[in-house]
C-alpha cells in the first residue's frame, strides 16, 4: 500500500559532502536569520524609546516657555504702574492729534526716531511734548527693559475701545486701531471675556504687520482699582526662538527632526528637509499626529516630500485651549542602517564561515570517501580476478586501513587459489563459492550499514557472524568505523547543541586520531574563544552598568540640587520685586516730600522778604520819630524862647506903667501861651520818645524775626537740598534694585533651563542604564567557567524548549551592531559637554 521512499543512487564520496554542506547552510542561515530579527526588533523599540523622549523634552519646553510668559503677564499686567497709565495712554493718545494721531504719533516714535529700526525701543519720549510723552516715558523704561531680558517679541498695551497705544519696538501695528479679524482683535474679544489674571492666547499665525512673519500673542486683562476693565497688556511669544529650539537636531542624525503641527495638520515650523519654507504651508497627516492632537501621544509610518519612508513619534501640547503635536520623525533606512550594516558583516562573516566550514567538511569527508572509493575500486577489480591490482592504506592504523589489510589478504588469497592443483581448485571454487556467498552476505550487511550512515544514522552495526575469521575482522573494521564516526558526530553534536543552549563549557572528550582529532581539537577551540570573548563582555557590560548607575546618582543629586536652587532663585526674585515696590514707592514718597519741602522754602523765602519790608519799615518811622522829636526840641526852644522874650515884655510893660498895662496882658497870654506849647511839647516829646523806644523795640523784634527767618530759610533750604539728594538717591536705589530683580529673573531663568537640561540628561543617562541592563541580561544568556564558580549544567539533549532557548543565545552576535545604534540613539549623554552651546541657544527665552 505505502511505497518506501528511496534515496537517489548517488555514492558516498557524493552524499556525505553533500550532507555536511547543507548542514552548514542551513544551521548558517538559521543564526543569520534569527540574529537579523531579533536586531531589528531591538532598533525598533530603541528608535520609538528615543524619538518619543526627544519629543516630549520639546513638548514640555515649549510649555514651559509659554507657561512662564504667563506667569510674566499676569504679574506685570497688575502692576499699579501699568494700571494707572492705561488709562492716560489711550486718553493722551487722543490728545496728541485730534484729526490724526496715528499719523503723528508714528511720526514721532517711527519715522522720526533717531536710532535704527531695531533699536526704536530706545527712544523714551518723541519729544513732541505733548502729555502723551509724558505718560509713555513714565511706562517705557521698566516694560522695554522686561522686553529686552526676557527676549519677548514686544510687549503691546491694548485699549478697551481697540488702540495699541503703547508698542515697545515701535512697529507698524503701534497707535493704531486694531483691524477686524486679527489677532491682536482676538485677544482683546477673549481679554475681555476673561477673569483678571487669566492669560488668553493666539495661534502660531503670519502676521501683516511683521511683514507676514508668523506671530503669537498672549494678553491679560487690565483691571483698575474700581474693578473696571481699562485695557489689555499683550506679550508677543519669540517666534524665532522658539522655531530655533524646535529645529534642533541632536540625537536626530541626518534625516532626523522635530516639527510642531497645527490643529489644522500644518506645520507651524519650517522643515529642514526641504527648500521652500514649509511653515503655514505643508501639511503632515499621519494617524499619529491626529490622536496628538486629540491628547493621546502615538507612532506612525508616513512617507515624506521625496517619497521616504519615515518614522513619526507625536506627543500632545496644549496651551490655553491652543493644540498642536510635538512631532519627532527619522527616515526608515537612517534607524535600520546599524541593522544592515550588521546584515552585511554576518553575510561577509558568516560566507567567511561557511567557506570554512564547507572547506574543513570537505576535507574531513574525503579523508574517509577517498579511501573507501580506492578500496571498492580494488574490490571490484578483485571480483573481476584481477590479482595484480595494488591495495592501498594498508599502513593506516584506523578502521580504513583494517579494511584495506582485510582486502590484501582477499588478493593475496586469490592468488594462492591460482596456484592450486585442480583439486585444489574445485574445493577452492566451493569454498571460493562459500566465500562468495558469505561477501554478498557481508556486502549486504556493509551496504545497509553505510546507507544509515549516509541517512544520517549511526547506530546500524554489520551483524552477520562468519566462519571465516578474515571476514569478521573486516566487520568488525566497518563497525569500528562507523562507531567512531557515531561517537565524534554525536559528541560534535552535543558541543553544538549545548552551544546553541548558550552553554560554553562543554567540549570533546574522547579520544580520536586524525581528522576526528583534528576536527575536536578545532571544536574545543571554538568553545573556549568563544567564553574568553562572552567573559571579556560580561566584565565589560558589568562595569558599564556600576558606571552608569553612579552616573545616575549623581544626575539625580545635581538635578535635586538644581530644582532647590531654583526654588531658591525664585524666593529671591519674589521678594526683590516685593522690595523693588517698596524703594519705588519710598522714592515717590521721597520726592513728593522734596517737593513740600521746596514749597516750605519758597513760603519761608517769602515770609523773609515780608520781614525785611517790616523791618526797613520800622527803621523809615524810627528815623520819622527820630526828626520829630527834632522838631519837638526846636518847638521846645521855640516856647522858651518866646516865654523868654513874654517874660521881658513883662518886665518892659512894668516899667512902662499904665502905658504897658494892655501890652503886659499880652506879654502874660504869650507867657501863658508859650508855657502850654512848652507842656504840651514836652508832653509829646515824651510820647515821641516812647514810640521812638517802642519802635527801637519793635524793630530788634523785627530783626530778631528776621534773622531767625533766614536761619529757618537757610534750615530749609538745607533740608530741601536733603530731600532732593534723598529723593536722587531712591531712584538710584530703584534702578539698581531693578537691575538686580532682572538679573535674578535671568538667574531663575538659567536655573530652570539648567534644571530642564539635567532632568533630560537623567532622562538619558536612565535609558542607557536600562540598555546596559538589557546588555548585561543578553550576555548573562551564555554559560561560561567565570560564573563566580558555578559548576555549568550538562547540556541537555535538544528539543523544541531548547531550541527556543539556544535561538535566545544568538543575540550575541547583535551586540556590535546594537552598541553602535545605542551610542547613536544616546547622544543626548554627550549634552553636557556643550551646555554653553544649549546655553546660547536657550539665552533668548
Amino acid at each position: 500500500m505505502f511505497k518506501k521512499l528511496k534515496m537517489p543512487s548517488i555514492t558516498i564520496a557524493k552524499k556525505l559532502p553533500v550532507v555536511v554542506v547543507s548542514a552548514a547552510l542551513l544551521v548558517g542561515a538559521g543564526v543569520g536569520f534569527v540574529s537579523y530579527q531579533v536586531s531589528q526588533n531591538t532598533v525598533n523599540n530603541l528608535t520609538q524609546q528615543r524619538l518619543s523622549t526627544i519629543a516630549s523634552i520639546r513638548a514640555e519646553t515649549l510649555s514651559d516657555l509659554l507657561a512662564k510668559m504667563s506667569n510674566d503677564l499676569v504679574k506685570a499686567s497688575s502692576d499699579p504702574n501699568v494700571v494707572s497709565n492705561a488709562t492716560e495712554l489711550r486718553k493722551t493718545w487722543g490728545q496728541a492729534d485730534a484729526d490724526d494721531p496715528t499719523s503723528y504719533l508714528q511720526e514721532g516714535f517711527i519715522d522720526n526716531n533717531p536710532h535704527a529700526e531695531n533699536e526704536r525701543h530706545l527712544a523714551n519720549t518723541a519729544k513732541q511734548f505733548t502729555n502723551y510723552d509724558f505718560a509713555h516715558s513714565r511706562i517705557h523704561p521698566e516694560l522695554a527693559t522686561q522686553a529686552i531680558n526676557a527676549g519677548y517679541k514686544d510687549i503691546l498695551l491694548l485699549s478697551p475701545d481697540g488702540v495699541v497705544v503703547y508698542s515697545v519696538f515701535k512697529q507698524r501695528d503701534f497707535a493704531t486701531r486694531i483691524e477686524a479679524g486679527s489677532p491682536l482683535a482676538n485677544i482683546l474679544q477673549q481679554a475681555e471675556a476673561a477673569e483678571a489674571g487669566e492669560a488668553v492666547f493666539t495661534d502660531f499665525a503670519p502676521y501683516p504687520h511683521y511683514e507676514d512673519v508668523p506671530a503669537s500673542f498672549m494678553g491679560s486683562k487690565i483691571v483698575n482699582d474700581k474693578g473696571n476693565f481699562v485695557g489689555v497688556l499683550v506679550f508677543g511669544v519669540p517666534y524665532d526662538t522658539v522655531a530655533n529650539f524646535i529645529g534642533l537636531k541632536k540625537g536626530l542624525g541626518e534625516t532626523g527632526e522635530t516639527l510642531l503641527v497645527g490643529s489644522d495638520n500644518v506645520l507651524r515650523v519650517d522643515s529642514a528637509h526641504t527648500e521652500e519654507n514649509d511653515a503655514f504651508v505643508a501639511t503632515l497627516e499621519t494617524e499619529a499626529v491626529t490622536k496628538a492632537i486629540s491628547g493621546e501621544a502615538a507612532r506612525s509610518i508616513a512617507t515624506d516630500s521625496h517619497g521616504d519612508k519615515i518614522h513619526v513619534e507625536a506627543v500632545p501640547v496644549e496651551f490655553a485651549g491652543v493644540k498642536w503635536a510635538m512631532v519627532a520623525t527619522q527616515e526608515i533606512s537612517e534607524l535600520f542602517q546599524p541593522v544592515a550594516e550588521m546584515r552585511n558583516m554576518m553575510l561577509i562573516v558568516g560566507g567567511i564561515m561557511l567557506a570554512i566550514a564547507v572547506g574543513a567538511g570537505l576535507f574531513f569527508t574525503r579523508t574517509i570517501t577517498v579511501p573507501i572509493s580506492r578500496l571498492t575500486k580494488t574490490m571490484g577489480a578483485l571480483a573481476k580476478g584481477d590479482l595484480n591490482v595494488e591495495v592501498h592504506g594498508t599502513q593506516g592504523k584506523d578502521e580504513l586501513g583494517e579494511m584495506a589489510r582485510a582486502v590484501e589478504v582477499f588478493r593475496e588469497n586469490g592468488i594462492k587459489v591460482e596456484q592450486m592443483t585442480e583439486a585444489e581448485k574445485e574445493a577452492s571454487a566451493t569454498r571460493a563459492a562459500e566465500r562468495q556467498q558469505m561477501m554478498r552476505e557481508l556486502q549486504s550487511a556493509f551496504g545497509d550499514v553505510v546507507d544509515a550512515a549516509v541517512d544520517g544514522d549511526f547506530s546500524r552495526r554489520v551483524e552477520a557472524e562468519f566462519p571465516d575469521q578474515e571476514l569478521n575482522t573486516l566487520a568488525e573494521g566497518v563497525n569500528r568505523l562507523v562507531e567512531t564516526v557515531d561517537r565524534g558526530i554525536s559528541e560534535t553534536g552535543k558541543v553544538l547543541s549545548a552551544l546553541a543552549d548558550a552553554n560554553l563549557t562543554v567540549r570533546m572528550e574522547g579520544e580520536y586520531k586524525g581528522a576526528f582529532d583534528q576536527l575536536k581539537t578545532d571544536t574545543n577551540r571554538v568553545n573556549s574563544k568563544l567564553s574568553e570573548v562572552i567573559g571579556q563582555l560580561r566584565s565589560t557590560s558589568r562595569a558599564l552598568k556600576v558606571a552608569t548607575s553612579e552616573i545616575l546618582a549623581g544626575a539625580n543629586d545635581l538635578s535635586s540640587r538644581t530644582n532647590e536652587q531654583a526654588a531658591t532663585i525664585n524666593q529671591t526674585s519674589m521678594t526683590m520685586n516685593e522690595l523693588s515696590k517698596t524703594v519705588l514707592e519710598n522714592a515717590k514718597e521721597a520726592s513728593d516730600a522734596s517737593a513740600n519741602a521746596e514749597q516750605v522754602r519758597q513760603t519761608a523765602e517769602q515770609g523773609g522778604e515780608v520781614m525785611r519790608q517790616a523791618n526797613e519799615a520800622m527803621e523809615r518811622i524810627t528815623s520819622s520819630s527820630n526828626q520829630i522829636s527834632n522838631i519837638i526840641g526846636m518847638i521846645d526852644d521855640i516856647a522858651f524862647q518866646t516865654n523868654l522874650l513874654a517874660l521881658n515884655a513883662s518886665v518892659e510893660a512894668a516899667r512902662a506903667g499904665e502905658a504897658g498895662k494892655g501890652f503886659a496882658v499880652v506879654a502874660v497870654e504869650v507867657r501863658r501861651l508859650a508855657q502850654s506849647a512848652a507842656n504840651a511839647s514836652s508832653d509829646v516829646k515824651k510820647l515821641i520818645e516812647q514810640s521812638v523806644s517802642e519802635v527801637s523795640d519793635g524793630s530788634k523784634l523785627v530783626a530778631e524775626a528776621a534773622t531767625n527767618l533766614e536761619t529757618m530759610l537757610e534750615a530749609a533750604r538745607a533740608n530741601n537740598a536733603i530731600m532732593v539728594s534723598i529723593a536722587d538717591k531712591s531712584k538710584a536705589q530703584a534702578t539698581s534694585i531693578e537691575q538686580i530683580t532682572t538679573s535674578v529673573a535671568q538667574m531663575d531663568d538659567m536655573t530652570q533651563r539648567n534644571a530642564a537640561l539635567v532632568e533630560e540628561t537623567n532622562a538619558a543617562i536612565e535609558q542607557t542604564e536600562a540598555q546596559a541592563s538589557e546588555l548585561d541580561a543578553i550576555v548573562d544568556v551564555f554559560v561560561t567557567d567565570e560564573r563566580g564558580g558555578e559548576k555549568p549544567a550538562p547540556a541537555p539533549a535538544p528539543s523544541s524548549a531548547t531550541q527556543a532557548t539556544g535561538i535566545k543565545g544568538l543575540q550575541q552576535k547583535v551586540v556590535t551592531a546594537a552598541k553602535s545604534y545605542l551610542s547613536r540613539g544616546n547622544a543626548a549623554v554627550k549634552q553636557e559637554e556643550t551646555v554653553v552651546e544649549e546655553e546660547d541657544d536657550w539665552k533668548e527665552f
